[in-house]
């Protein structure tokens, strides 16, 4: 059986980010389809900063953001 994931959500970047950015809820939401990162991380991305840039439409990745010990 296929799931269809056209009705889930997920993160997908609304605004470009620029490397070195702070991660918004201006620059990225929640929206369908459901391709991106589950919108349960939105809280855990709030507040990272993006590690390359991103443009309007991209689907969000944990690995878009800059890891912890780097920081």
């Amino acid at each position: 059986m296929k799931i269809n994931k056209n009705g889930a959500r997920s993160l997908y970047v609304v605004k470009d980010i620029k490397k070195g950015e702070v991660i918004t809820n201006e620059n990225v939401r929640s929206i369908r389809p459901g391709y991106g990162l589950h919108p349960k991380y939105l809280p855990e991305i709030l507040g990272k900063i993006s590690n390359r840039d991103l443009q309007l439409g991209d689907r969000m990745k944990l690995d878009y953001l800059e890891d912890k010990n780097d920081l």
